[in-house]
């Protein structure tokens, strides 16, 4: 599990890659996708669920749909990367430098109320 500025960090690190990747394939005249990306924090249980038949990893809770629904919200808001607020203020407090852009009070589809939101500009 990554903590504090190491998963901002990270996102910073795979949009860089994604970058890279992108103009790579445009320059082979290769279509380039975009990727977006969602970041919250908080409790979550992971574990292998299932039978004999079929098992499957997954992790549940509330930091999971917190960062999911909001990753989704990219396109609507013309953005590579959402975090919640909450994820964002933590972060800096534990070291993360790079001021990003505030939108406040956002309606995201599957997330109950307005949340304040962090993005990283496309």
């Amino acid at each position: 599990m990554l903590k504090g500025k190491a998963a901002i960090g990270a996102v910073d690190a795979t949009l860089r890659a994604i970058d890279e990747w992108r103009a790579t394939r445009v320059q082979c005249g290769q279509p380039a996708p975009d990727v977006g990306a969602g970041i919250a924090s908080g409790l979550v249980l992971s574990g292998i669920v299932g039978d004999g038949k079929r098992l499957e990893y997954t992790v549940i809770g509330d930091a999971i749909n917190l960062a999911a629904k909001p990753e989704k919200h990219n396109k609507l808001e013309r953005t590579r990367a959402i975090a919640s607020h909450a994820t964002y203020a933590q972060d800096m407090t534990q070291g993360y430098a790079e001021v990003r852009s505030i939108k406040s009070a956002r309606s995201v589809v599957g997330v109950a109320g307005e949340i304040d939101l962090v993005v990283w500009a496309s």
